[in-house]
């Protein structure tokens, strides 16, 4: 939440305070204004989870889905991040983006919701192969559920959730690089 304050910091130079300390910058931005409340959303999310696996009748536990689950949540809170982390570093050359950003933050996390095969295809491309968040939950979900894939998705998609998570946190690190490079306090 912290990071979508991300614009403003820039526009009043309070994020010069942040460079000044001896610590990662990416890692005071994001702890700034953490709040012990935001932890009851996780426990929230990981009861959810738990009751739900512990009801879900009709399928076949293999090693291979019991292992599945927990990489889900954990790339796809890594992948989350980063999509976070990019849309913070792109508040550095627009800095009234915060909105833009929410876009494909929050507006991602509702869209998830529901199952991507019910918007229309080209969004379900979108989430797959542009802004990758059918990697968070979906596409491991279906191969959990037994469900296949959808056309043009490849079955083993279900599995690339650790390398999209590794790409995206790549890719989310070489954009803030260039976001702080690029920095130049109020008025840039």
């Amino acid at each position: 939440g912290s990071l979508q304050r991300m614009g403003r910091r820039v526009r009043d130079g309070s994020l010069d305070t942040f460079l000044l300390r001896p610590a990662p910058l990416l890692a005071q931005v994001a702890a700034d204004g953490f709040a012990l409340r935001r932890l009851g959303r996780l426990t929230q999310g990981l009861v959810v989870l738990v009751w739900g696996l512990l009801l879900l009748d009709g399928v076949t536990w293999t090693p291979l889905k019991v292992l599945l689950v927990p990489v889900t949540v954990v790339c796809g809170a890594v992948i989350f991040m980063a999509v976070m982390v990019v849309g913070a570093s792109a508040q550095f050359w627009i800095q009234d983006a915060a909105e833009v950003t929410n876009s494909f933050t929050y507006g991602g996390n509702t869209l998830l919701q529901y199952p991507p095969t019910i918007f229309a295809q080209e969004l379900v491309r979108g989430v797959v192969y542009v802004v990758p968040l059918a990697f968070v939950s979906w596409l491991p979900a279906l191969y959990v559920l037994g469900r296949p894939a959808p056309a043009g998705v490849p079955s083993w998609a279900a599995f690339a959730s650790p390398a999209v998570a590794l790409v995206c946190c790549g890719l989310a690190g070489l954009v803030w690089r260039a976001g702080v490079r690029s920095y130049r306090s109020t008025g840039s």
